[in-house]
């Protein structure tokens, strides 16, 4: 049987095809193979963003407990300057002729007047007793050690060990204060002056040690007290 030339031709094709398919195939299946696994790159890429991915997180984590933190050591701060300010707000005003001012001393057991709070500083911040803040006698902790033995975890002076602050928080906080003779201007403000007047205002600043040699403000308010003169 014979064939024309076009005929010929497209079996020719054919047989060209069917043998490059026959001999490509082996090369796809190995390619496959291949495929299935991850190369040495591949892996070294995925750790990277591995990595990249964790330290973000944890940075974010490292930043949210420091937030939260320093939360905590301004609402302690704040509580013991307003401590201190409602002790200055239960003395005596000082007499408004005087143009000087009485020194700070280590104790507060014998101040009498505001005047006397000036450029106090006290480290850790105590009661005008002399306890520190947090293991101070208090009426409930009185009526409790009435009751209990020292021996038993109470003691007879001061809170039960249960209640009382961490003397090492404690001791990380150092407060003071600045009291100033003011007298209100035209503006609306403060001036201050260092004449005589019927005006003082108390500032108390509280600072948290972070190490040995670096502390940072973690509080501070202020109060301006006037002299009502008795009525005739």
């Amino acid at each position: 049987m014979r064939m024309s030339c076009a005929t010929a031709g497209r079996f020719a094709r054919r047989l060209v095809v069917m043998s490059a398919g026959l001999r490509c195939r082996p090369r796809r299946v190995l390619r496959d193979l291949n495929r299935r696994g991850f190369t040495f790159a591949e892996s070294v890429i995925a750790m990277t963003i591995i990595a990249l991915a964790g330290a973000a997180l944890l940075t974010s984590v490292a930043g949210a407990v420091t937030s939260c933190n320093d939360s905590v050591f301004q609402a302690v701060g704040r509580g013991i300057a307003q401590q201190l300010m409602d002790e200055v707000a239960a003395s005596k005003f000082p007499n408004s002729t005087s143009t000087t001012t009485a020194s700070a001393s280590t104790t507060r057991s014998f101040f009498t007047t505001i005047d006397d709070y000036s450029g106090f500083t006290e480290h850790p911040p105590r009661t005008k007793g002399g306890d520190v803040l947090g293991t101070e006698q208090s009426a409930s902790a009185m009526s409790y050690s009435a009751m209990m033995m020292t021996s038993s975890g109470v003691s007879s002076t001061g809170r039960p060990t249960s209640l009382q602050v961490p003397t090492d928080f404690m001791n990380r906080f150092t407060r003071s204060v600045l009291v100033e003779r003011v007298q209100p201007s035209s503006n609306g403000a403060w001036a201050v002056t260092t004449q005589s007047s019927q005006y003082r205002r108390v500032t108390i600043s509280v600072t948290y040690s972070v190490s040995a040699d670096q502390s940072r403000p973690v509080a501070k308010i202020s109060r301006v007290f006037a002299s009502v003169p008795a009525s005739p």
